[in-house]
Parts: C-alpha cells; structure tokens; sequence
C-alpha cells in the first residue's frame, strides 16, 4: 500500500535530477490515535488474529538526499579501495589521522519543524543514505524524560516510548538538515504544511491553550527529572566520600556527622520531590508529591483535546510553587554544602572521589 503517492509526481517532474530537497507535505490530521486492545497495534485480545499496521500517524516527510555525507574514515577507506583494486600501495594514514577519524562523530539528517512564527518545535531524525526517505512526526513536541542510553533489554508490548506535549493546529513547516563534519546545512527550501483539527474537536476550545498547558507541564516535568537526577548524583557523591573519609586519618572526625546531615536534607527533598518512599513500599497513602502532582496531570490530559480541568490547573500550580522553593534548596545544598564538604575531604587529604573539582595542588 501507498498512502500518499504525490511525490511520484514530482519524480515524474525530474525531481531526483535536481539537488537534495523535501517534497510537497500533505496536511496532518490533529487527533489522539486509539488504543482499543492490549497493546499499540493489537485491536483484539486474540494473540493470533490478523494485524497489519495502520498507515504512521502524523506528518509524513519524504526527502531525497543526492549524496550521503560521508566521514574522513569513510572518505579514506574508499581512497585506499581505488589504490588496493589499482594494485598500488596503500599508505598507512598516520596516528594523529587514525586519532581525529575515532573522534569524529557519524553523520545526521534531521528535518527541522517550525510552527507559524519560525520557531523549532521538533527535529525528526531520518537515515543519513542517499535516495528517497520517509520520516514522520508525531505531532508532539519533544518528551521531557531523561536521555537514556542504555535502554532496558525488555519492553512491555502494552508500554509506549516517551512522548511530549501534542502541539497545536495550525501552520508548520519542515527543513532539510545535514549535520557532518563540515557544519551543519539546511538542503533545499522549507516546505509548508498545516495540521488540522479533525471535525470532532469543538469548536469553543482554545487549542492553543491546551497546547500551552500541556507545554508547561512538559516544561515542569523536565527540571522535576533532572532535580531528581541530581539528588541520585549528590547521594553517589556522599557515598564515596563516606569512604574515602575512612581511608583519611588526618580529616576531622566531625565530618561523619556533617555527612549525616547532608543525606538527611537529600532524604527530604526526595521526599517532598516524588514521596514517600516507605509508605509507597506498605502501600500507604500519603500527601501528594511534586512529581506525584505532575504526573497526574500529564496521565490525564496528554492523551486528551480537551481543556483541562479546574483541578489539573491547581495541581500544576502548587507543584511549580512547589518546586521553585525545592530548586533553590537543592541548588544551595549542592552547590555550598557539599561542595564545601569535599573541599575539606581534598584539605585532609582524601583520594578523589566522583563530583570533586578538579584542584591544581
């Protein structure tokens, strides 16, 4: 099957003759894709029913890239592939080549989407081969999870991938960009395209509003998740420099205790961060956390049109009021408290431990 045939007409027109472009984007239909089973793509309860995949849902980008860009390796591997089929010598290509070859990183092609008033809402990454592609985007701006480079080996067929914020209706346009080792170059001109709201959406919701909502949740959400981070980090850090304190016998003995209250102050704010972590253990209830508020709101109104409600608006709130005082705390904390701490473990004499700055005595 061929869901959109149209950019056989520009091929028809000597599109593939000209340089490297992205054709003419049909316009994307704005909804949430249903879910009705167990899992994305699997409509029934029966494991051995029938399926095939529906055509992706979003905008769909299709590009051609006349040339690959290639790296400085690859570039000299098909120098020396030449020589080796010339039957001539092949010259060794030098440490200091071999060195910066390693270091160089692989290319990338990424279409760049930009909303009405020219601003980046999502780059959608596609192969880095030459020839025609197809790419789409998801509507949605960028998730706020993370990065995580080692994924677990398993995944639940019924678990999505992260996601962000859906973006609104409205008109977009997407660019062709190479990123190599010779900079990074936008290819061809951008193409227009509009999202469009399916007929069902009412007419009296502010989409934009919802949009911008959802935006900030995302936004909130993502300093929730590196706070976190860093409270993980600050407790790794104390707990090598628990043991180097040992390996010191010069440092005051006091510094046991300084430790002591440092990880107090980090249990709290995990706390008041994501919960209670023995109560969520036994099951108890306790008071709502900032993570704990957030998480709501996105569970209960990413995968909805609709305007949010009265009560999604105050959780939101008081998790930011919430979070602008924890931010400041844990910023204090870390860079202060801990930060004097292994100054003084490095004036005793202790061995280095992960975080410490690097110190010239």
């Amino acid at each position: 099957m061929l869901d959109d045939y149209s950019p056989l007409r520009e091929i028809a027109a000597g599109a593939l003759d000209g340089d490297s472009q992205v054709f003419p984007v049909r316009d994307a239909w704005w909804y949430i894709p249903s879910v009705p089973g167990q899992a994305r793509g699997r409509p029934t309860q029966g494991s051995t029913a029938y399926v095939a995949p529906n055509p992706p849902f979003g905008a769909t980008f299709t590009y051609f890239l006349t040339e690959a860009p290639v790296t400085a390796q690859e570039s000299r591997r098909a120098t020396e592939r030449e020589l080796r089929e010339g039957g001539e010598n092949i010259p060794f290509p030098g440490y200091e080549t071999l060195r910066l070859e390693a270091a160089e990183s692989d290319p990338m092609v990424l279409l760049v989407v930009r909303d009405a008033q020219g601003e980046a809402v999502r780059w959608v990454e596609g192969p880095a081969k030459s020839g025609m592609h197809r790419v789409t985007w998801d509507l949605r701006r960028p998730p706020p999870d993370p990065i995580e480079l080692s994924p677990s080996g398993f995944t639940p067929p019924w678990a999505s991938p992260p996601q962000g914020p859906l973006a609104p209706p409205g008109q977009y346009s997407v660019e062709l960009l190479v990123i190599s080792a010779a900079g990074a170059q936008l290819l061809g001109s951008a193409q227009q395209f509009e999202v469009r709201a399916v007929p069902t959406v009412a007419s009296r919701t502010d989409l934009a509003a919802v949009a911008e909502f959802q935006q900030r949740a995302s936004d909130l959400m993502r300093r929730i998740a590196a706070a976190g981070a860093e409270i993980r980090r600050a407790r790794e850090r104390l707990r090598h420099m628990r043991a180097a304190l040992v390996e010191t016998p010069r440092a005051d003995p006091a510094l046991f205790g300084r430790m002591d209250e440092l990880a107090a102050s980090l249990d709290d704010l995990q706390v008041r961060l994501s919960g209670d972590p023995a109560r969520q253990r036994l099951s108890q209830s306790t008071s709502p956390s900032i993570r704990g508020r957030v998480g709501q709101v996105i569970g209960g109104h990413w995968g909805t049109r609709q305007a949010p409600t009265a009560t999604q608006r105050s959780s939101l709130e008081l998790a930011s009021d919430g979070f602008e005082i924890l931010g400041i705390e844990l910023s204090e904390l870390i860079e202060v408290d801990l930060a004097r701490l292994e100054a003084d473990l490095a004036a005793a004499g202790a061995p280095w431990t992960p975080g410490r700055r690097l110190s010239t005595q």
